[in-house]
């Protein structure tokens, strides 16, 4: 029989950092950050609670986007001046009112959370080897406030918060706790970003799409290698869009359907879609540039990453690919190439800043390579 789990976003202190305001209530993208991470969780099929402390949250609070509806869990630890002692009074709370087996907690100030993250707490949660389990980034951190804690830590609670010692890291260092690596799992550190200050606030929405080609010349395995990391991100929750170049032109829709009939019959452009997608086709007018990669990054708001394949002329960072059959020679400025993916071994060298190689099985150095272009533009 499994763990009776719940999940918890902890609604966090007084803000000073922030201005004294409700961090859960922080926007992005239109929808606010505990909207952002209940509807991560909410895909697990567990409880769902909300930690209150210093902000009032109503019992049976529902978010306004999708109607959800959330238990509150009033935070009953206050330190001799009747101030709230932070996420342990929290986590406390939860895990003594909810009964449960455990509890995988969230801050309401982590906007880039991802349901992958708690998947992986809760397989390494569900043998009970440990009081904890708690994600640790590239930097060498530990995050607290995105871990999971099972109900057998409570006596160390207890104890902590009797001696008045309300510091997460000496907790837990009386704990047996299992240290969970982004590095390891290929988990982006960026999704670790707490946005706690107003500065952090204000460049939230200016962060860019980070690009990466997979360069090369011909039939060196571009697209299969791109199949490759499109398939391994998406199973770590990596939302990622491919914009690939075609040198020659190409028939855009298939001889028969309507939107075929229509450019057939002239419409300089055809959208067909249902509830669910939608197709677009557009000619260039002759008075419009030629069309480049960087034209089409905007049709992608909602990705993590944009995957180019080809390119390998431009600045874009890139990951070269190279085939001992047809192209044994690198063609792309070193400057702009992160590794080379060969299926041969390569003279690694020692040059200072030579890109490493990897062959097409290193698919774990080569997510890592991929992840840290990602981590290049966080906060």
């Amino acid at each position: 029989m499994g763990k009776r789990s719940g999940c918890v976003i902890l609604s966090g202190g007084r803000g000073r950092r922030m201005g004294f305001v409700d961090k859960g209530e922080l926007t992005y993208r239109g929808r606010s950050f505990r909207a952002l991470i209940g509807s991560q969780l909410e895909e697990l099929g567990l409880p769902c609670f909300l930690s209150a402390a210093e902000y009032e949250l109503q019992a049976g609070m529902a978010e306004e986007e999708n109607g959800s509806v959330w238990q509150v869990i009033q935070d009953d630890i206050t330190d001799v001046n009747g101030q709230y002692i932070g996420p342990m009074g929290g986590i406390f709370s939860c895990l003594t009112k909810t009964g449960l087996d455990g509890i995988l907690v969230v801050s309401c100030d982590m906007p880039f959370f991802r349901r992958e993250m708690a998947d992986a707490l809760l397989r390494e949660a569900e043998d009970g080897r440990y009081d904890a389990v708690i994600w640790k980034t590239r930097d060498g951190r530990l995050h607290p406030v995105c871990a999971y804690y099972s109900n057998t830590c409570l006596p160390a609670f207890r104890e902590a918060i009797e001696e008045k010692d309300y510091r997460m890291m000496h907790f837990l260092s009386h704990t047996v706790y299992k240290e969970l690596e982004t590095a390891d799992t290929h988990i982006p550190d960026s999704w670790f970003t707490n946005v706690n200050r107003p500065e952090v606030y204000s460049r939230l929405e200016s962060v860019r799409i980070p690009v990466l080609a997979v360069s090369g010349r011909k039939n060196t395995g571009k697209t299969t290698l791109l199949e490759r990391l499109v398939r391994e991100l998406t199973k770590r929750g990596v939302r990622t869009a491919v914009i690939k170049h075609d040198g020659h032109d190409f028939v855009p829709d298939t001889p028969g359907t309507d939107s075929f009939r229509m450019k057939q019959a002239g419409a300089v452009g055809t959208v067909v879609y249902s509830g669910n997608r939608f197709s677009l086709v557009k000619d260039r007018m002759p008075e419009e540039k030629m069309w480049e990669a960087e034209d089409f990054i905007a049709c992608f708001p909602d990705a993590d990453l944009i995957l180019l394949e080809g390119q390998k002329a431009s600045s874009y960072p890139k990951i070269e690919v190279l085939r001992r059959e047809t192209a044994m020679e690198p063609v792309c400025r070193r400057d702009t190439v992160l590794a080379y993916v060969a299926d041969w071994e390569l003279e690694q060298g020692t040059e200072e800043g030579l890109p490493p190689v990897y062959s097409f099985e290193d698919m774990d150095e080569i997510l890592e390579v991929v992840i840290s272009c990602m981590d290049r533009g966080k906060l």
